[in-house]
């Protein structure tokens, strides 16, 4: 049964891979920057013993949220 069901799901594929892999690259972007969107947030709420453990000043910060502003 599940072999079947694999096989019908992958002809729904076979239409134009140039098309799936445009998709792919496409979705790959977005979760790429919102995974960047969320790291900057987290850092941003982080406080300045928190941003010392890592190495970061404050300024570090607002470079890495506000990049057109340094």
């Amino acid at each position: 049964m599940a072999a079947a069901l694999s096989v019908e799901n992958l002809a729904m594929y076979s239409v134009r891979p140039s098309t799936r892999i445009d998709w792919m690259r496409l979705l790959l972007t977005v979760e790429a920057w919102l995974d960047d969107r969320a790291s900057r947030r987290a850092i941003y709420r982080l406080d300045d013993a928190g941003l010392a453990d890592l190495g970061l000043s404050r300024a570090d910060v607002e470079r890495l949220t506000h990049p057109s502003r340094a």
